[in-house]
């Protein structure tokens, strides 16, 4: 047995997996608490269940928007695919964020395609726990601002319960659970169905819809010798909702923020998606508990949209004026194409996803002299993968319809892209009277292939990286702290880019302080020091073909800034009035000059003191 042991403690440990200092059945936390959360050293924030519960959020942008230092782009005002930076990090799809279920990387390919074209449902979040600076050194690939983890219900709670829940509205939606106990055995099962109408209207009067179907079942079993669990978890999700990535101009979302154009009448997000996680946790010692993890993601979707005007390869350009414009009257359908360099450019972006690995994690809780120290180590062994199957076909447009001429129907992008990764953990919190010392650090080792799927290996390329940190919490009285961190923070180059782009790099600086009463008072100033940021051309951005998804280096650069949040209960009988105020500045520049082929950043010559986020 003590082979058995030694064996799951130090190969091994999950990266992306918390284990609580309570007990094991919270194995998904890696905070735990709100009071965790004031003592921790390192910026972090724990959303507990029932601040989620009060305000019974169906858009996980509303949930984040209230955590300092978090940054949210909205998109279609339902969080069906949030764009979340961290610390001043561009927030495009979430792709330089880290975000975990239950511990576990759930994107939809981390590695090998971050941008996050998956997200939980909210409806199936119990609590929320947001990382930044030393707080995140542990977790990866790309976490050059921060970390989320999103926590499902857990399972050994008291009570039989079952549970109807019902939304009404212009989307509306149903959610069924249950959740039972019987002796060593533990189950919740959830189903969710989300339907309704888009908020934005065609010309042409068709109505643009969502549904959205989401099953969450985990089950588990105790065992009595060494505390052990044995834990499954089965997740499944589909979507079909009109969306489109084609906007209005000013003047026309100044008129009526509510219109779409009919070229984008036919745009169309279809997706499904399973996920599997077996999970072994142990507890061989009082001090120590270990926990062991297999997954398996899979995804498919296909986003038919809006591409371009056939004859007009930079129409973002071309669309830059009033609504005079020729070419805006077309999308419009306020005139009808004349030939066929005026016709629409749809496109269809089909793609398949998976991402699977084992993850294990040891902590290790002990003594030397007066000094506590909680010691984590873990290894995650991890292989992701898209495989693009990309085409576009022409339309004409008709009376405010398109017409399509299936004689052009072509494939434009049939690359597979895959990662393969191994990631090493080791952190130890040391607690000295009032002052508590977290050193860690994360290294990775990524082999990366892009396949043209013509029988040959377009480009491979590896990398590796050594993430570091330490942050520092001291404890004025009960109810006061102050801390201190610094940490590098990183974002992977990933499969098929030109050799010239260098890993995103940055070390990262915070200073501030929390007060828990009597009103909580937490600010914290930061800085980020770049010496490269990187940036990527993205559809939405303005690129298409060869250049859609292509990276770029941006040179030196630094985020500044202060994030505040203040809280109080005001009570008054039997009535209670919770106020919570947050407040967050941010400073986001380059530093040298340079020459931008990323539309993101613009096009052409770049000057130290530009900002980061500017749009042509």
């Amino acid at each position: 047995m003590k082979k058995f042991v030694v064996l799951f403690l130090f190969p091994l440990t999950i990266l992306a997996q918390g284990v609580s200092s309570t007990m094991l059945d919270d194995t998904i936390y890696v905070i735990g608490s709100k009071e965790k959360a004031f003592f921790i050293p390192g910026s972090a924030h724990f959303i507990d269940k029932k601040e989620l519960e009060t305000f019974n959020y169906t858009d996980v942008n509303r949930v984040l928007d209230k955590v300092p230092g978090v940054y949210i782009q909205e998109e279609d005002g339902l969080g069906l695919r949030p764009n979340i930076g961290l610390r001043g990090a561009h927030p495009h799809r979430s792709r330089k964020v880290t975000l975990m279920e239950d511990g576990i990387l759930v994107g939809p390919a981390p590695y090998a395609a971050p941008a996050a074209y998956y997200f939980p449902s909210t409806s199936r979040i119990d609590s929320m726990e947001v990382f930044k600076g030393p707080s995140s050194v542990q977790y990866g690939p790309n976490s050059i601002g921060g970390a989320i983890n999103m926590v499902t219900p857990t399972l050994f709670r008291k009570g039989n319960i079952s549970d109807v829940e019902m939304n009404g509205g212009q989307v509306s939606d149903l959610k069924i659970s249950n959740h039972g106990n019987a002796g060593s055995y533990s189950w919740f099962v959830q189903a969710n169905h989300k339907e309704g109408e888009l908020f934005k209207k065609l010309p042409t009067g068709k109505e643009l819809e969502i549904e959205q179907n989401d099953l969450l079942m985990k089950f588990s079993k105790k065992f009595n010798s060494f505390d052990q669990k044995l834990s499954f978890k089965f997740s499944y999700a589909d979507e079909d909702s009109d969306e489109t990535y084609l906007g209005t101009t000013a003047q026309d979302f100044n008129a009526n923020s509510d219109q779409r154009y009919a070229a984008s009448q036919d745009d169309n997000m279809k997706w499904e998606r399973y996920g599997v996680t077996t999970s072994y946790d142990f507890s061989p010692r009082s001090n120590i508990k270990v926990s062991n993890t297999v997954y398996h993601h899979q995804m498919k979707r296909n986003w038919t949209k809006f591409n371009k005007i056939a004859g007009e390869q930079d129409f973002r350009t071309a669309l830059a004026g009033n609504n005079d414009n020729e070419l805006i009257q077309l999308l419009k359908g306020e005139r009808n194409s004349n030939g066929a360099l005026e016709n629409i450019t749809i496109g269809a972006n089909d793609r398949e996803y998976f991402s699977q690995g084992f993850q294990s994690k040891a902590k290790i809780s002990f003594d030397t002299g007066t000094v506590y120290h909680e010691a984590n180590i873990g290894v995650r062994i991890h292989r992701d993968q898209v495989s693009r199957n990309h085409s576009e076909v022409e339309a004409a447009m008709v009376n405010k319809l398109l017409v399509y001429d299936a004689s052009t129907n072509t494939i434009t992008n049939r690359l597979e892209d895959t990662a393969t990764a191994i990631a090493f953990f080791a952190e130890d919190e040391v607690m000295i009277d009032k002052l508590s010392i977290k050193v860690g650090a994360r290294t990775e080792f990524i082999n990366n292939t892009s396949d043209a799927r013509d029988g040959t290996i377009r480009k491979e390329n590896s990398e590796s990286v050594f993430v570091p940190g330490i942050g520092v919490n001291y404890s004025l009285t009960n109810n006061a702290v102050v801390l201190a961190g610094v940490n590098k923070g990183v974002t992977l180059v990933g499969p098929g880019q030109n050799d010239n782009v260098d890993p995103e790099e940055a070390i990262n600086y915070e200073l501030g302080f929390r007060i828990k009463a009597p009103v909580y008072v937490e600010a914290i100033g930061f800085y980020s020091d770049y010496s490269n940021i990187k940036g990527t051309c993205s559809f939405s951005g303005g690129c298409t073909g060869a250049d859609l998804d292509t990276q770029y280096n941006g040179g030196k650069a630094e985020i500044y800034g202060l994030e505040s949040i203040a809280s109080h209960t005001l009570n008054a009988g039997k009535f209670s009035f919770p106020i919570k105020l947050g407040y967050t500045f941010t400073v986001a520049r380059f530093r040298e000059d340079n020459i931008s082929e990323n539309r993101e950043w613009g096009i052409g010559k770049i000057r130290a003191g530009d900002p980061l986020l500017t749009f042509p």
